[in-house]
């Protein structure tokens, strides 16, 4: 019994739970609460089922007056074992992501949730390197005080899996041309 207890203990202290939002060959549709951005993308492999499952989180922009608008789903932008390269339009932030897994391919195809910030644009983009490796765990956080704008990935059907890095930026006064 002690022995039970302690196991329990032990993953209380050190397990890390995860809600993925999907599962394996499922489609999924995740939005981020009104007002707030995607800021963490988590997503584990499984070879059997040849997929990803996957969790996000979201907070607010890094100005307390920044407001989103015009929020609007893309249609899908990337073909089953194609490229995808993503950036949301008009200086859009990521707010969502929506994506189907089809068998025949083992790939996703996915789609995007853009909400502008009026006032404000990007600036200083850059993309993260691969922030993941085929078959493995995947866990990104944005930087405190930026904003995601935009995803790359490519499939290998050797592994039948994807490789992802994001476009990050910063969110400047659009008016002012000042650094928030």
């Amino acid at each position: 019994m002690d022995f039970h207890i302690f196991t329990l203990v032990l993953c209380v202290l050190v397990c890390h739970v995860t809600a993925w939002i999907n599962q394996f060959d499922q489609e999924f549709t995740f939005t981020c609460p009104a007002e707030t951005s995607l800021v963490h993308v988590v997503s584990s492999h499984d070879n059997r089922f040849e997929d990803r499952v996957w969790e996000f989180s979201c907070r607010a922009p890094p100005h307390s007056d920044a407001k989103m608008t015009n929020c609007e789903w893309t249609g899908y932008e990337n073909e089953f074992d194609r490229p995808l390269t993503f950036q949301c339009a008009r200086d859009g932030i990521i707010a969502g992501i929506s994506s189907y897994h089809e068998n025949k391919y083992e790939d996703r195809r996915f789609k995007f949730y853009c909400c502008e910030v009026p006032g404000y644009i990007t600036g200083s983009c850059y993309f993260t390197p691969y922030v993941n490796n085929f078959d493995e765990h995947m866990d990104y956080v944005v930087p405190s005080g930026k904003v995601m704008r935009g995803i790359d990935s490519y499939h290998e059907n050797k592994e039948e899996d994807r490789r992802f890095k994001f476009e990050i930026c910063d969110l400047v006064a659009h008016d002012t041309g000042t650094q928030v």
